[in-house]
Order: structure tokens, then C-alpha cells, then sequence
């Protein structure tokens, strides 16, 4: 994965009215046991508000993958 990319994501915050709160990265951690491809196309990193626990999901280019 770009540093850059992982650099861009280390600060994420969701608002709740004026104040924001950080959101944590909770993706599962990878079982090399479960891997296909289907899995390894659908790159992503999962963050939970640290408030609410509201969820998102972040898709990620993988290293192959076009610009």
C-alpha cells in the first residue's frame, strides 16, 4: 500500500455538531488461512468513531492496481 495513502488516513475525525472526534481503524486482522482472490480485490480499512461508533469503510488501491 502508498505511504501516502496511510500517512492521509492517520488524522480521520467525524463531527458531532462543532466538536470532532477521532475516528480509530478497526479492520480484522488478516487470516492468511481465509485468502482468495475475490478477497485480495476488495481491498479496504474499516474506522470507528471513537464517539459514536458510527463505522466506515475506505477502499484502497492495491499495489497493482492502475492510478
Amino acid at each position: 500500500m502508498d505511504a501516502r495513502i496511510l500517512y492521509a488516513l492517520e488524522r480521520m475525525e467525524h463531527r458531532h455538531g462543532s466538536d470532532w472526534y477521532p475516528m480509530e481503524e478497526v479492520t480484522p486482522a488478516h487470516d492468511p488461512a481465509g485468502s482468495d482472490i475475490e478477497r485480495q480485490l476488495g481491498r479496504h480499512r474499516i474506522y470507528r468513531c471513537t464517539r459514536c461508533d458510527e463505522d466506515i469503510r475506505i477502499e484502497v488501491p492495491g499495489q497493482n492496481d492502475a492510478p
